[in-house]
This record gives structure tokens, sequence and C-alpha cells, in this order.
């Protein structure tokens, strides 16, 4: 499986730019007015998906990037410290998605222990302020890998 995907992006560039524009499908988690973007209808209405508008942003985003580098990691955080060695000159945007992930795995960890589910669906109403500033600050590293992933894979063409 791994040998056909490293083909397919030697051969295929186009391939990335499709893998880099479902990266930047989810925009970090913020409204216009710095608020959090909440499930607008069904069970989970009103509570912040983290998995879908945080986590997976920051997984796709090391998924592709891994993938360009031709780096075979399957681990989130491992894959951020590899591409904070293979390109120094983004190793800070890099420690920042790795902590910004670390500190985001926690949030989901803490809310699945409290709630006996799986932490996926939070009511923002229940965390402290500092709790909703701190998940907030994830959402910086976000902005910073997807605006990376944008211009490394000339994006704005087909956004």
């Amino acid at each position: 499986m791994a040998e056909g995907v490293s083909k397919s992006i030697a051969s295929y560039d186009i391939f990335l730019n499709f893998l880099g524009l479902n990266a930047l499908k989810n925009p970090p988690p913020l409204s216009f007015f710095r608020q959090f973007l909440v499930e607008q209808d069904g069970a989970h209405k009103d509570q912040f998906d983290i998995k879908a508008r945080a986590m997976m942003p920051l997984v796709d985003a090391a998924r592709l990037l891994v993938l360009s580098k031709n780096i075979k990691i399957n681990n989130t955080i491992l894959r951020y410290k590899a591409l904070a060695e293979a390109e120094p000159q983004n190793k800070d945007v890099y420690i920042a998605c790795q902590e910004a992930f670390k500190t985001l795995l926690r949030f989901r960890t803490e809310q699945g222990i409290r709630h006996k589910d799986s932490g996926r669906f939070i009511d923002l109403q229940t965390l402290s302020k500092a709790d909703r500033l701190e998940l907030k600050n994830c959402f910086k590293a976000i902005k910073d890998i997807q605006d990376l992933i944008q211009t490394r894979f000339k994006l704005a063409q087909f956004m």
C-alpha cells in the first residue's frame, strides 16, 4: 500500500495538491469574532467537536507533509517531530503543531473520562476561562500549518 502511494506521489504532482486541498477543508475553528465554531444542530448542538474541528486538521496536515517528504511514520506527534528535524526553517511551526496536538489530546481524554464517552464533543460552558483560552491558543498552530501548506503546494489557484 505505502509503495503505491509513493509511486502515485512521484508520478502525479497533482496528488499532493488534492491532499493539500483536503487538509485545508477544516480551517481554524474560530468565527470572525474569535468565538468557537460549535455544532449547529443534532444531538451535539452547541458543543465543540474537538476531533473534526481541531485534531483532524493537524492530523491531515501531518499526513500530507510526511508523504511529500517520503517519511514513513504513523503517529501525528512523531510526524511533527520528524518534520521539525527535516525542515529546520519550519521547526517552530511543527513544534507548535506537536504541542497543540498534545494539548487537544489531553482535552479530549479529560472530557472522555469526565463524561464516560469518547470526549469528542465538549460543552464549552463547562470549561474554565483559562481552559477555553488554552484551547483557542491551539488554533494558531492550525492556521500556521495550513498557511504553510497553501503556500508550499500553491493551492490558492485551486480555491
